[in-house]
């Protein structure tokens, strides 16, 4: 197994806390920024593909003024076949459930990262729940509308 570098590793973890950060803090509209060009992130949110897709959802959130929180643990950064990846767990508390400190879901991140320059870039996110609460409502979710959305995921 191909050891992932301490400045690799730290960077992965970096991106991965602004992203929860951005997403939990009202600038969903910059979380392109830390996507490739030609990303895929696909789960419950659905699937969108490309930066731009990222962009117009990320836009879309702004629309809704509930509360969400992402608390990340247990990040585990590793090569697989020549590409720099990274799982992690998530938990997510929405303030439009019930007990807001009652959590809307919890699972897995599967990332794929890219460097571009010398940054690195999330090249593909899957989301994985394990855990659902059903009375949690979703915020907005991706929609064929959104460019370069496939499906309205779950």
């Amino acid at each position: 197994m191909t050891s992932v570098s301490t400045e690799d590793r730290l960077a992965v973890m970096a991106l991965l806390a602004e992203h929860a950060y951005r997403n939990d803090h009202g600038l969903t509209d910059t979380l392109w920024e830390l996507y490739g060009e030609k990303c895929r992130s696909e789960g419950p949110m659905g699937t969108m593909v490309g930066r731009d897709a990222i962009r117009q959802w990320g836009i879309r959130r702004l629309g809704n003024p509930s509360k969400v929180r992402h608390v990340l643990s247990n990040i585990r950064v590793f090569w697989s076949e020549g590409r720099l990846c990274a799982t992690s767990y998530y938990v997510a508390f929405r303030d439009t459930h019930a007990n807001a400190a009652t959590p809307a879901s919890v699972g897995e991140y599967h990332d794929t990262f890219e460097k571009v320059g010398d940054e690195w870039l999330l090249a593909e996110r899957r989301v994985v729940p394990v855990f659902t609460n059903a009375d949690a409502p979703r915020p907005v979710v991706a929609s064929p509308e959104v460019a370069g959305t496939e499906d309205e995921g779950r």
